[in-house]
């Protein structure tokens, strides 16, 4: 299949979407202009109208008013205002090539005909500076990454397919025209930008985690891009149109199948067999009872039992909200949440009164101290760097490195702390920018090493990070802890995403001992889509995190955890501070 699409590329006058011997539906439509804003770029006044605003010719099937159907052309002009003045694109023959400097940086080719988009390259590297409204400063700050790429198997392409979906499309004028949500949920991941219809207008964001927390003004009134949804759709009485119902639910399995990231570790080769034969869901997708077609969606993904993935809210136009407050745990999920509660009460009663963030806990002889955080967290510009660009004193309450930093360097000061217990029992992971800080930072050698793995395309890039802690421009073992202490990783099951990624990594390459229970996996990278009728879906995507085996050429992904060097049984000792010594004596 890839090479068939590769040759579109080639010969793109060979094309199978110009042959007349296949029927595509006709449809009677109708023309509308629809407004697109950007609300990452609202100003103080929070007006739509303020937000640099432009139009676009949608067409939408009679009857069916809440899809609007755009081009390729059309889905490719909504970037005109992100990408950089040295950038360029063209639309030939159904393939979309962007142009950084005169060399393409990203393709995208459809065949119309067999139905698969052929992708190659990140869109992310066309876009202005500035583009980004998220203060991402303190993250880069002091690190340097050294990347390395490689590949596995033949070709860097991506190849997705929507055969198996009911995707409806027509031409109009010679143009192939799909949903706008069909292209959204297609090019997300590689473009970073949502660009979703809320049957008023077009609203785009970057800033995806906050997009439902955003308040605009439009026409006078203040609105949320659900809240606005909900009120053009009231004159309906929340009964969904069967076919929104229809095409929410064929998205959401083309979705499934080629960007849900343990389909293989899963054994899931189709979702639309899996949820009709091995669960009762795929029909109540479509049901027409509101509550049932919510709770399905929120059952489709919890089954997977996987803590990445989720419907974290679902819009309440049409009557599915209820589902955003539902989540059927599966066997692992309810274990981990079994085990979280035990281990909450443990370590509450080690720590005595209620955990201070910088509390420390030390062995009767001062030789071994447990620190414990629970997520992987960044600041803000504001909350890190004085005018100056120096790092607060304050900056460890909001960012988990400078947190580190602090607690290391006091213990270094106290001078008889041999061991660290890093406690991440209960971390159930956050940004992968300040776990591979850390790693840096418990090295001897100012040196670590993650894997990140496209599966759809056979890409791994390799990232070696390096930091400045001491702000002299340099990055070598003064600004590290390794050779200061010995570091042991805690960790249970409840350790997950880059709470697992971090112990892997640092027992991988020797940095630290694991003690406790086997992490609990989470191997992928979190991506959000937005189906069109506004559900917001999280799930494990196609971006593993492991290692590359230079020698054999291999991907090492760390979805079944780290296994401990020191093994503990849970129980009211596991956070024992000297119980915890007394067993890393013993293992030396």
């Amino acid at each position: 299949m890839k090479k068939r699409l590769l040759a579109l590329l080639v010969l793109p006058s060979l094309t199978l979407s110009a042959c007349s011997f296949f029927n595509f539906e006709t449809y009677d439509t109708y023309s509308k202009t629809i407004s697109v804003y950007n609300i990452d770029k609202l100003d103080e006044s929070k007006d739509l109208a303020n937000s640099n605003p432009f139009t676009i010719n949608a067409r939408f099937i009679e009857g069916q008013d809440y899809v609007p159907f755009i081009t390729l052309k059309q889905y490719a002009s909504l970037y005109l205002t992100h990408i950089a003045a040295d950038v360029s694109y063209e639309i030939k023959d159904d393939t979309w090539t962007i142009y950084k400097n005169g060399s393409p940086c990203f393709i995208a080719a459809f065949d119309h005909v067999f139905k698969e988009v052929l992708m190659a390259g990140s869109m992310q590297s066309a876009y202005k500076d500035g583009d980004d409204p998220r203060d991402l400063a303190v993250l880069s700050y002091g690190v340097d990454y050294k990347s390395t790429l490689n590949y596995i198997g033949d070709t860097p392409y991506s190849l997705f397919s929507f055969s198996e979906y009911n995707i409806p499309s027509f031409k109009y004028e010679g143009e192939r025209y799909y949903p706008l949500a069909f292209f959204d949920t297609t090019f997300i991941d590689s473009s970073s930008i949502y660009f979703t219809y809320n049957y008023k207008h077009i609203l785009s964001t970057r800033d995806v985690e906050n997009y439902s927390e955003v308040t605009y003004i439009d026409e006078g009134k203040e609105y949320t891009f659900d809240s606005q949804m909900e009120e053009v759709c009231q004159e309906d009485n929340k009964v969904i149109p069967s076919y929104l119902a229809k095409l929410n639910a064929n998205l959401f399995i083309y979705l499934m199948d080629n960007f849900y990231g343990l389909r293989d570790i899963r054994n899931i080769k189709n979702f639309k067999k899996y949820y009709s034969e091995q669960h009762n869901i795929y029909n109540l997708l479509t049901s027409s009872d509101n509550e049932s077609r919510g709770f399905a969606y929120s059952d489709a993904l919890s089954i997977l039992d996987d803590n990445h993935t989720l419907l974290v809210s679902a819009n309440k136009s049409w009557g599915e909200d209820v589902a955003s407050r539902y989540r059927r745990y599966g066997e692992a999920c309810y274990r981990r949440s079994t085990i979280r509660t035990s281990l909450n009460q443990y370590r509450s009663a080690a720590y005595g009164e209620q955990q201070a963030q910088k509390d420390i806990l030390f062995s009767q002889d001062g030789k071994t101290a447990l620190f414990s955080f629970d997520s992987f967290k960044f600041g803000s510009s504001e909350e890190v760097f004085n005018e100056d660009k120096s790092i607060k004193d304050t900056a460890g309450e909001y960012d988990t490195f400078y947190l580190l930093v602090d607690v290391f360097n006091e213990l270094k000061n106290r001078g008889n702390v041999e061991n660290i217990i890093l406690d991440i029992s209960l971390n159930g992971g956050g940004v992968l920018g300040v776990m591979l800080k850390l790693l840096a930072l418990i090295s001897k050698d100012n040196s670590s090493k993650v894997t990140m793995y496209e599966d759809t395309n056979g890409q791994t890039v390799s990232y070696a990070p390096r930091i400045d802690v001491n702000d002299d421009k340099k990055y070598d073992a003064d600004d590290v802890f390794g050779d200061d202490f010995n570091f042991y990783i805690l960790t249970s099951d409840c350790s997950y995403s880059c709470g697992n990624a971090f112990p892997c990594a640092a027992q991988l390459h020797g940095d630290a001992k694991i003690i406790g229970q086997k992490s609990g996996g989470g191997e992928c990278v979190v991506s959000i889509h937005y189906l069109p009728n506004s559900q917001y879906v999280y799930h494990s995507s196609n971006t593993h995190l492991g290692i590359w085996d230079e020698q054999n050429k291999k991907f090492n992904g760390f979805e079944n955890g780290a296994t401990p060097d020191i093994e503990l049984t849970i129980d009211d000792s596991f956070y024992d501070i000297d119980a915890l010594n007394l067993a890393i004596q013993n293992a030396q």
